[in-house]
C-alpha cells in the first residue's frame, strides 16, 4: 500500500493540534500539574424550547415540524480527559427551508437556530440537564442539482467529559414558529476503558481533509464535520464505487509512547487491515502497516489478487480484479509494540 496523499495534510494540522495530541496520548489516571477539564457551561433554554424538548424526552420521540433524524455517531479524542462526540443526522432540503440566496451567489441558503441540551441520569434514572446552548447557522448548497426532496447529511459535535448522555437537538426557524427535535443517547468512556487494551475509534471514510481555523462554537455543518483545526469531508453513507480506494481515518487511544519525555512523543503501532464478506470470511488482506502517531490515515485499494493454479499448486496466472458490488466490513486490529496492548475496530461499507 502506498502512503496516503492526505497524510501530508494530516501531519500539517497535527502540529496545530499538538496540545490535543499530547493530552490524548497521556497515560490514564491523575496527572501532576494538570487541572481537571472544565465542562461546557450550562445555558438556559427559552421556555418554548425547553417545553418542546421535554415533550418527547422520555420516549426519545420529539416534534417534527422541521423533520430530521440521527443515523450515526462518531467519538473522537479531545483535550485533557474529554471526548468529542459527533452526531450525524439527515434532512431533506425542503424541510430545512432552503431558498435562493439574496446575495446573488447562485447558491441555495437557509438560516436555522440550533438549540442543544445534554442530559445525564440521576441515581434514580431521572434525566437532568447538564450542558446546553444555542447557535444560529447559515447553511448553503449549490443551486445546480438542487432538489427540495433531496436528502443530505449534517453534523454536530461538542467536547464533553466521560459519562452517559442524552442529546436533545432542536432545529428551528428564526421566528421559532416551526421546530423539530431529535434525541440521541451516547456513552463516552473514561481513561479506564483503555488501561488494559487499546481503544481504536470507529473508522471514517475520508473524501478530503483540510486545515481550517478552529471554530469553538457548537454549530451545524452540512456534508462535513470538524475536529479542532481539521475539516473532514467524509463518506458518511459508506458507499464506495467499484475500483475506488477505501480511504480510512481513525485514532488509537491508550498506546504507550516510545519516549514520554520527547518534545513530540511517538508511538509504535502495527495495524492490520482486512476486508470481510457478509459471511465474515476475508476477501482482501494487506501486509501489516506501521504508524508512529495515534492518528491513522490510510488508503486501501479495493482489488483482489486472484491466482489460477494447477493440481500441483503451481501458479499459472495472476489477475487483479476490483472488489465486486456488495456489502462488506473492514476489520482493523492494532498492536501497541511498546505497551504490548491490542485493540480492534470494525466498519461496514458497500461497494456499488
Amino acid at each position: 500500500m502506498k502512503a496516503s496523499k492526505t497524510i501530508a495534510a494530516a501531519l500539517a494540522f497535527l502540529f496545530v493540534l499538538s496540545v490535543l495530541a499530547l493530552s490524548v496520548q497521556a497515560a490514564p489516571g491523575p496527572q501532576k500539574g494538570k487541572q481537571e477539564p472544565k465542562p461546557p457551561a450550562k445555558a438556559s433554554m427559552p421556555k418554548e424550547i425547553a417545553a418542546v424538548i421535554q415533550e418527547g424526552l422520555a420516549a426519545r420521540q420529539g416534534r417534527q415540524d422541521v423533520p430530521f433524524s440521527f443515523f450515526k455517531q462518531l467519538i473522537l479524542p479531545a483535550q485533557e480527559k474529554n471526548l468529542y462526540p459527533i452526531f450525524f443526522f439527515k434532512a431533506k432540503n425542503g424541510d430545512l427551508g432552503y431558498a435562493p440566496s439574496t446575495t446573488g451567489s447562485g447558491q441555495m441558503e437557509t438560516t436555522l437556530l440550533a438549540f442543544f441540551q445534554f442530559f445525564q441520569p440521576d441515581a434514580d434514572g431521572t434525566l437532568k440537564p447538564k450542558f446546553g446552548g444555542r447557535s444560529q447557522t447559515v447553511l448553503a448548497t449549490d443551486a445546480a442539482g438542487y432538489g427540495a426532496d433531496k436528502e443530505d447529511w449534517y453534523s454536530f459535535g461538542l467536547a464533553l467529559p466521560s459519562g452517559a448522555y442524552t442529546l436533545a437537538l432542536v432545529l428551528s426557524t428564526p421566528d421559532m414558529k416551526k421546530m423539530g427535535v431529535c434525541y440521541s443517547d451516547v456513552t463516552l468512556p473514561g481513561p479506564e476503558a483503555y488501561e488494559t487494551a487499546l481503544w481504536p475509534t470507529d473508522p471514517v471514510i475520508v473524501k478530503t481533509m483540510d486545515q481550517v481555523e478552529p471554530d469553538q462554537r457548537p454549530t451545524i455543518h452540512r456534508g462535513f464535520f470538524t475536529w479542532g483545526a481539521a475539516k473532514i469531508v467524509s463518506n458518511a453513507n459508506a458507499q464506495v464505487a467499484s475500483g475506488e480506494n477505501l480511504e480510512v481515518l481513525f485514532f488509537v487511544l491508550g498506546a504507550a509512547q516510545k519516549d514520554p519525555a520527547a518534545t513530540r512523543p511517538l508511538l509504535d503501532l502495527e495495524v492490520n487491515f482486512e476486508v470481510q464478506g457478509e459471511d465474515g470470511k476475508p476477501v482482501i488482506k494487506w501486509a501489516p502497516q506501521s504508524y508512529e502517531l495515534y492518528l491513522v490515515n490510510q488508503p486501501l485499494p479495493l482489488f483482489q489478487t486472484l491466482q489460477k493454479m494447477d493440481e500441483k499448486g503451481t501458479v499459472l496466472s495472476t489477475e487483479k480484479k476490483a472488489l465486486p458490488a456488495g456489502k462488506y466490513s473492514l476489520a482493523v486490529s492494532v498492536l501497541d509494540k511498546v505497551g504490548n496492548k491490542k485493540g480492534e475496530t470494525k466498519m461496514a461499507f458497500t461497494v456499488i
